[in-house]
Order: structure tokens, then C-alpha cells, then sequence
């Protein structure tokens, strides 16, 4: 599904910061991978190349065979929007939408049909069927979030990445978001590649890959 080949980023300045530094992995379809380490190990800035929210400075990323890095501005642009998902720290949702709206609208925009049928049956599947009509004020912040999840589904994502996803949320609502990405990895053989700063929270994947100082200092 996902293999990585030498790849680093470097930033620019008058010291340059080199956040990573020729990094090497695979990941297999259908696997739940962590992303851990320190603040500064270069998890995030790794996380967003896999993502394409941003250019590495050299290497190799083939995703399903398909080299995402020689794409062009365009391409890369509809590469992302059409086979990848994204969960972040922030729900970001629109407040004036209802749920069922928040998870549709991007499906919209991306010339789809049937968007408020599959919305429906996406918050079906994380549990929230009950409040397609309710709106993100009137939601906890653990629903917020899964409302973020049936959000990111939308497009039947290739990948699903998740950045910090219950960095906001308490213990019992992190176990719910939890579960559902085990869910939704174990059901649906979706690909996850999530970002965590808690060891405890390795019971949940079939892999960790640790990082630091923009190298992969172990796998397991």
C-alpha cells in the first residue's frame, strides 16, 4: 500500500532544520500503524508528506504503485481529495451545519452522488445515528470527533490519517474513538496511519513505528 524510500525534509532558515533526515518503511493494506515518539521526532512533519499536506525535499513515496511525489501541483491536489481521509486535533466543524450536513458537504464538493445517504449510513457506523440533525454545539466533544471520522470516510478513503485524534478528549471518550478506528480497521480493512504521544495506546494497532530526531529508531 504505502512504501517510503529514503525520505527527508529539511526547512529552511538561517540554521536549517533538518525534521527528517531518510526515513524508510512499508506499510501493508488494511494496517493500523502508530506514529510515536517525542515532540520534534518528526511524526507530524512525516505524517504530513504520507498526506501530501506538504513537499518533502528528497525521497520516493508510492502509494498503490502510484510515485505521488512526480505528480503534478493538480493531480497531487485531486490525489488527495479523492483517496485520502483525514482526523485532526481540531474537529473543525462547520457549526452552522448539522452533523448529517457536516459529513455530506465534502462529498459535494467533490461531485459525488447519494452524499446524504452515505453520510447517514457513516454516522450509522460511528455510533451516532441518533443525532444526524444535531449540531456541533449540542454534541460532546467525543462526538464532535466521530462526526469528524464519518467526515473523513466520505470519499472511501485509500488511507485514513489521524493526527492527535484524541488529544482533546477525555479517557472514556478516547476509548469510544478508539475502538471505532479498530472498528473500522478491522471491518473494513481500512488502512490507518495515526499519530499518538500515549504508549498505552499501542494495544489498539498492529504496529508502531517510533521516531527520533527525524529517524526511525525502532518498529515493533
Amino acid at each position: 500500500m504505502i512504501k517510503v524510500n529514503n525520505l527527508t525534509k529539511t526547512y529552511p532558515g538561517e540554521v536549517p532544520t533538518r525534521a527528517l533526515r531518510g526515513v524508510s518503511f512499508e506499510i501493508k493494506k488494511g494496517e493500523f500503524v502508530a506514529l510515536m515518539g517525542r515532540s520534534g521526532s518528526g511524526k507530524s512533519t512525516l505524517l504530513h508528506q504520507l498526506g501530501l499536506l506538504d513537499i518533502p525535499t528528497s525521497g520516493t513515496v508510492l502509494i498503490d504503485n502510484v510515485d505521488i511525489l512526480a505528480l503534478s501541483d493538480a493531480e497531487r491536489t485531486s490525489f488527495r481529495l479523492n483517496h485520502l481521509g483525514y482526523v485532526f486535533q481540531e474537529y473543525a466543524l462547520i457549526a452552522e451545519f448539522t452533523a448529517l450536513e457536516n459529513v455530506y458537504f465534502p462529498g459535494m464538493a467533490l461531485g459525488g452522488t447519494h452524499n446524504e445517504e452515505r453520510a447517514s449510513e457513516l454516522l450509522k457506523l460511528v455510533g451516532l445515528e441518533e443525532r444526524l440533525h444535531h449540531y456541533p454545539g449540542e454534541m460532546s466533544g467525543g462526538e464532535q470527533q466521530r462526526v469528524a471520522i464519518a467526515r473523513a470516510l466520505i470519499n472511501s478513503p485509500k488511507i485514513l490519517f489521524a493526527d492527535e485524534a484524541t488529544a482533546n478528549l477525555d479517557t472514556v471518550s478516547s476509548e469510544v474513538v478508539y475502538r471505532l478506528f479498530q472498528k473500522l480497521n478491522k471491518e473494513l480493512n481500512q488502512t490507518i496511519i495515526m499519530i499518538t504521544h500515549e504508549p498505552e495506546d499501542r494495544k489498539y494497532m498492529d504496529r508502531v513505528i517510533w521516531l527520533k530526531d527525524g529517524l526511525i529508531e525502532k518498529e515493533d
